[in-house]
Formats: C-alpha cells, sequence, structure tokens
C-alpha cells in the first residue's frame, strides 16, 4: 500500500500532474500501466515519446528493457519472465519499476542523457581489419573521452554556480579582506623591514610560489599523458584481439574437418526448413489465396444493397448510442442503488483477472522449475552414472598430508596476521603520542616565535621542504613515466609496423575485391535503375488500365441498377394494366357476400361494403338514441336494486346472530340441575316465532 501511494504522490506531482487517485490507480487496466511507464520514460528521453497503439507489444517490451538495461535496472526475475511480465502488464512487474523510476527521477534523467553519448556502437569484429573503420572508430572513441572530461568541467562549475546576490556579498567580503591584508602587509612590512634577512625570505617565498604553479601544471600534464597512454593500450588491445581472431579464422579455414561438420550442420538445418517449415507456410499461403478468390468470386453488392447496409449500419450505432447514453444515466444517477454493488463488482472482476494473471504467471513459473527439475535429475543421474571413484589406499594418504600441510599454513598465516594486526595498533598508539607531543611543541615554538617576532618562519621552513621534496618526486615521476610511455609507443608502433607487413597481402586482395564490388555494385545500380523505370512504367500503365476498369465496373452496376429498377416499374405497370381490363370485362374478382349475393368486379364489391357499413352505422344509431333515452330510468333502478342488496345483507346477518344467541341459550340451559326443558320442537317453534323468515316480506 505505502509503494502505491509513494506512485500516486510522485504521479501527481509535476512534471507529470496526472491527478490519480489510490483507487484510479488500482482500477488501471495493464495497457494504461504500460502507458504510465512509457511517459515517465518519454520525460528522460525523447526517443520515447510513441504511441503505444502502433507499436507491436514484442517491440514495446524490447525497447523497454533495452531502455532498463542503460538505465541500470536490476531485475529480480529471469529475463524471459521479465519480458512476459512487461508484454502482460503485470502489477508485480510495473509497481517496481515505477517505484525505482520515480525515486531516482534525476539521476536517470542525466544517465539517460550521457546514454546517448558513451553507449558504445557494436561494430562487428570483421570490420576492424579496415584501417579506415579502425581509424573512425579510436576517433569516435577520443570523442568520448573528450565528452566525459567536458561533461565533468561542465558539471562541476554548475555546481560551483553562486547566485548574483551572494556573489556580491562575497566580493564585498573579499574587498574588506583585501583591504585588511593590505593594511597587515604594510604593518609586517614596517615591522619586518629591520630584520635580518628579510629580502632572502621574501625571495624564498616568491620561489615556492613559483614551484607551486610549475607542480599544478606537471600535475595537468600528468593527467594528459596518462589520458594518452590509456587510449594507446585501448587501441593496443584492439589490435591484439583483432590479431587473434584473424589466426583463428584463418585456423578454420584450414581445418577441412571443422569446415565439412559446419557445412553438414548448415545442410541439415536447411533439410529441416524445406521438410518442416515451408510446406506448412506454402499451405498457408494457400490457404489464403483460396480465401481472396472466394472473396473475388462473389458476386458484385449493388447500390441497394450497399443503401440497405448502411441504413441498417445508421440503425445499430443509433441503438448502441442510445444504450450507452441509458448506461451513463444509469451511472451517474445518484439516486442509482446498485452504483456502489456495480463498483464492487467492477473490482471483483479486476481482481479475479489480475488473480487469473497470477495464476498464469505461477503456472509458467511452476514449469521452468519442473524442467529445471527434469534438467538437474538428469544430470544427477549422469553424474551417478559417471562419478569418479572414492579416494582409497595411498591417494587418501596423501590428500590427508596435503590437507594438513594447509591447515599448517593457514594456522600459520592466522598468526602472522594477528601479530601484525597487534604491531599495527602499537604502531597507530605510537603515532598519536608523537602526533600529540609534536602538537605541543609546534604550539610552544610558535610562541616562541611570537616572542621573537617572526611568527610563521618554522612552516614556512617546512613548506620549503615538502615542495623541493614533492619536486624531487615529481621529477622522478615525470623521468619514468615519460621512459614508460616513450617504450609503450615504441613497442606500439613496432606491432602495428609487423601486422602491417602480415596483413598487407590480405589488404591487397581486399583492395581487389573492392574495386570488383564496385565495378558489380555500378552495374547492379544500372540494371536496378532500369528494372526500376521499366516498373515504374508498367506500374503507372497497370494503375491507369485498373482506374478504367474500376470506372467501367461502377458504370456497368449502375446500368444494372437502372435495368432492374426499370424492369421491376414496368412489371408493376403490367400488373396495374392487367387489373384494369379484367376490371373493364367485370372478371377482376369473384366473392360470395353475406347476404349470398355475388360481386364480380371490384366496383360492385365496394358498393356492397359501403352499403353494409351504412346499414350498420344506422343500427349503432338506433342503438346510440336507445341507450340515450332509457339512461336516467335505468340509473335509477341500478340504485334501488343496491340499496335492497344492502338491507338484504343486513337481514341475513341479523338473523345469523340471533340463531347463535339462541344457540348458546340452549346450551347455558342444558348444563344446570333440576330445570325444567322443552322438547325440540318446541324450542324449534320458539325460535320460528322470533325470528320471521327474512325473505317473507319480499
Amino acid at each position: 500500500m505505502s509503494e502505491i501511494q509513494f506512485i500516486v504522490d510522485r504521479l501527481n506531482e509535476p512534471p507529470f500532474q496526472m491527478q490519480l487517485t489510490l483507487v484510479a490507480f488500482d482500477e488501471k487496466s495493464p495497457f494504461e500501466l504500460l502507458e504510465i511507464v512509457n511517459s515517465i520514460m518519454a520525460h528522460l528521453s525523447s526517443e520515447h515519446r510513441i504511441d503505444l497503439r502502433d507499436e507491436t507489444p514484442e517491440g514495446t517490451a524490447t525497447r523497454m528493457m533495452e531502455f532498463f538495461r542503460i538505465l541500470n535496472y536490476k531485475q529480480m526475475v529471469e529475463p524471459h519472465m521479465f519480458k512476459q511480465g512487461l508484454l502482460h502488464g503485470d502489477p508485480g512487474i510495473i509497481y517496481p519499476i515505477l517505484t525505482w523510476m520515480l525515486h531516482k527521477l534525476p539521476e536517470l534523467q542525466k544517465r539517460a542523457y550521457l546514454s546517448k553519448f558513451l553507449v558504445n556502437v557494436d561494430v562487428p569484429e570483421h570490420m576492424f581489419t579496415d584501417e579506415e573503420v579502425v581509424e573512425v572508430y579510436q576517433s569516435y572513441k577520443d570523442l568520448q573521452e573528450e565528452f566525459k572530461e567536458t561533461h565533468k568541467m561542465s558539471e562541476k562549475f554548475k555546481s560551483q554556480l553562486i547566485s548574483p546576490a551572494e556573489i556580491k556579498k562575497a566580493i564585498v567580503q573579499m574587498e574588506d579582506d583585501k583591504n585588511m591584508l593590505e593594511h597587515k602587509v604594510e604593518a609586517l612590512h614596517a615591522k619586518l623591514q629591520s630584520t635580518e634577512r628579510f629580502d632572502d625570505m621574501l625571495e624564498a617565498s616568491g620561489k615556492l610560489r613559483v614551484e607551486q604553479d610549475e607542480q599544478l601544471k606537471l600535475q595537468d600534464r600528468l593527467k594528459e599523458q596518462r589520458s594518452h597512454q590509456l587510449q594507446a593500450e585501448h587501441r593496443l588491445n584492439q589490435l591484439k584481439a583483432t590479431l587473434s581472431e584473424k589466426r583463428t579464422t584463418e585456423a578454420g579455414e584450414n581445418d577441412i574437418t571443422r569446415l565439412l561438420s559446419k557445412l553438414q550442420d548448415e545442410v541439415k538445418t536447411l533439410t529441416r526448413k524445406a521438410l518442416g517449415e515451408l510446406p506448412h507456410e506454402i499451405a498457408r499461403h494457400q490457404q489464403r489465396m483460396e480465401e481472396l478468390q472466394q472473396v473475388l468470386s462473389q458476386p458484385l453488392v449493388g447500390e441497394s444493397d450497399l443503401r440497405d447496409l448502411n441504413e441498417h449500419r445508421t440503425q445499430l450505432l443509433r441503438a448502441v448510442n442510445g444504450l450507452e447514453e441509458r448506461k451513463r444515466a444509469m451511472l451517474n444517477n445518484p439516486d442509482d442503488k446498485l452504483a456502489m454493488f456495480r463498483q464492487q463488482a467492477n473490482l471483483v472482476a479486476k481482481k479475479r483477472e489480475q488473480v487469473f494473471q497470477r495464476l498464469e504467471q505461477v503456472q509458467r513459473e511452476r514449469m521452468d522449475v519442473d524442467a529445471q527439475l527434469a534438467s538437474k535429475s538428469k544430470e544427477l543421474d549422469a553424474s551417478k552414472t559417471n562419478n569418479p571413484p572414492v579416494l582409497k589406499g595411498e591417494d587418501f594418504r596423501k590428500y590427508a598430508t596435503e590437507l594438513r600441510g594447509k591447515t599448517a599454513q593457514y594456522k600459520r598465516m592466522k598468526s602472522e596476521l594477528s601479530e601484525l594486526r597487534a604491531e599495527w595498533g602499537l604502531l597507530s598508539r605510537t603515532e598519536s603520542l608523537l602526533r600529540e607531543q609534536e602538537s605541543g611543541i609546534s604550539s610552544k615554538l610558535g610562541e616562541a616565535e611570537a616572542r621573537r617576532g617572526v611568527s610563521g618562519i618554522t612552516s614556512a621552513q617546512e613548506q620549503l621542504e615538502k615542495v623541493s621534496q614533492q619536486k624531487a618526486e615529481v621529477d622522478s615521476v615525470k623521468g619514468k613515466t615519460l621512459e614508460e610511455i616513450s617504450t609503450v609507443v615504441e613497442e606500439i608502433n613496432t606491432q602495428i609496423k609487423e601486422n602491417k607487413n602480415r596483413l598487407a597481402p590480405q589488404i591487397k586482395s581486399l583492395r581487389s575485391l573492392r574495386t570488383k564490388f564496385q565495378e558489380v555494385e555500378s552495374e547492379y545500380l544500372e540494371k536496378k535503375s532500369v528494372y526500376d523505370n521499366t516498373k515504374a512504367g508498367l506500374d503507372s500503365e497497370i494503375s491507369k488500365m485498373q482506374a478504367e476498369l474500376d470506372s467501367a465496373q461502377k458504370e456497368r452496376a449502375q446500368e444494372e441498377g437502372h435495368c432492374y429498377y426499370y424492369e421491376s416499374l414496368s412489371s408493376i405497370e403490367r400488373v396495374k394494366a392487367q387489373r384494369v381490363a379484367e376490371e373493364r370485362e367485370g372478371r377482376s374478382v369473384k366473392r360470395t357476400m353475406p347476404d349470398g349475393s355475388v360481386v364480380r368486379s371490384y366496383k360492385e364489391l365496394y358498393e356492397a361494403k359501403i352499403k353494409s357499413q351504412e346499414h350498420l352505422t344506422k343500427e349503432l344509431r338506433d342503438r346510440q338514441k336507445n341507450i340515450k333515452e332509457n339512461d336516467e330510468p335505468n340509473r335509477v333502478q341500478m340504485g334501488l336494486f343496491r340499496d335492497l342488496h344492502k338491507l338484504l345483507r343486513c337481514k341475513v346477518e341479523m338473523q345469523q346472530r340471533a340463531r347463535n344467541e339462541a344457540n348458546m341459550l340452549a346450551a347455558a340451559d342444558q348444563q344446570t340441575t333440576n330445570v325444567l326443558t322443552m322438547d325440540d320442537a318446541g324450542d324449534s317453534g320458539y325460535a320460528e316465532a322470533q325470528a320471521p323468515d327474512p325473505y317473507s316480506s319480499v
């Protein structure tokens, strides 16, 4: 979570400003993650400002891996697994890359800038036999070294840049210091004018300054000589490698058996291609040709069919747009209670996709591990079969004596190391004590010099001694360096001469081959120009004929469309004329009407239908009049019937309630003892007397 938070925070800052959230970044698809990586690479180097949709996934992965190699990114997995992760946009590969790049963005920007000039150009080894190529490559390496020095100086100057305000402040401070030093120098000059050997001391200090300047110049010249020496050594190594390669190639050419084996391998590879790969490729091309022939054999589509297809396409587009608008409205609806569940479903789907991708990756890793396990098991079986014999007898005794000797030597060297460490501790302690005594003595000496008025003379004397000693060392080193450089240069020149003499016949043959190549190339270019001109003329004629053919086909299609249109119109007119003739003859139609009459023309048919409709209209008007006249009495009668129904329902409910009460009283009388009771007939008569029939009034 902290890694994703760091990535989102850095992507929201300048110069990216992507305005991302954790949820939005987590919902990014693999292609969008690759686009983010590509945008950071484009910020580091303008060469990567490429739209990923215009590039193949294989090309994208190769380009990114090459750039990561230049940036010195340490891959935690195998290269092929890393490439597969880039192709699939695996977050387990993308997130560490984004974290590393965003964490080291300024450093990587500088490295990407330097890679344009310092990444070596791959030159085949056989091309170093040409002197021009060697000279160009050597000048290229010299320019690289010059660029390194210039860039170092530029970085140094950039680091030393100071703001104008600080410069002004430093100038003011330096002017104050200058005035102060001038006053001190005048005071010291007036004070030391009367001292002895003042002129000698002044002359010695001047010589000291001159020697210091000379020392700096010598150091610069020493650095320059060392750089020339490194370049000469590099060139010597290249020449040695070229010479060794040439010798190996000559030895390989002389070996007939090796040449025969190489030719046999080439024959095998060509046979495998001819018998295995080429038939599949030919079959695939034939299948593609058959598909194209089927497409060409299909009839041409007319304008009406095209119009229908376009209308159908527009209808489908409208329907799709409508569905998208409905979906957008549903998603943007704040009252939608399913929005949260949709979002959760999307998150679950993305997580499931990530889990599937991780499962595929784990399966691939498992397959690799199984393959490695199988190879290791084979190696183990081979080692078991070819296992060397166990040491026994005299061999084992020799091995034991060697082991004892090495153990004793280890113990002896360990004791010597402990003694050296103890001695080093003692010497370091002695050195610290001597330094403390030296500091005390130097402080006392300085106080004594201050009391005598000659402060600084001891330090000046020490500096003079150091300078003289350093000058002697520099002179000796300079002499040795110049001698070594001269010897190295002589050796290089002799080797170059020997190599030139050795390669002279080959260079002559190469020059003759170059002349032949130039002749063949000129002939090839002439024939190629003739071929191109002929091809251009034929292509122009073919394009003209194709244009004429297309226009003729269009005209034919238009004429066919007009022909079909006019044929359909003529058929419609013929049908209409036939119907008119049949109508005139009275045999256009023969139909029996509901009343039993038979009609033989459309006129009679429509007249009969009009009469039936008029009769039906009259009946409907009579019914409407009758309904309007009897509407009010019928409504009154319906109201009376409703009231009667309510009254009867009320009487039925009262009768049921009375019967229930009578049954309850009868049950209560039966429960008591010594009470006079009546028979069922009397009860029923009483009930009938008390509860008259509700329908009697009706």
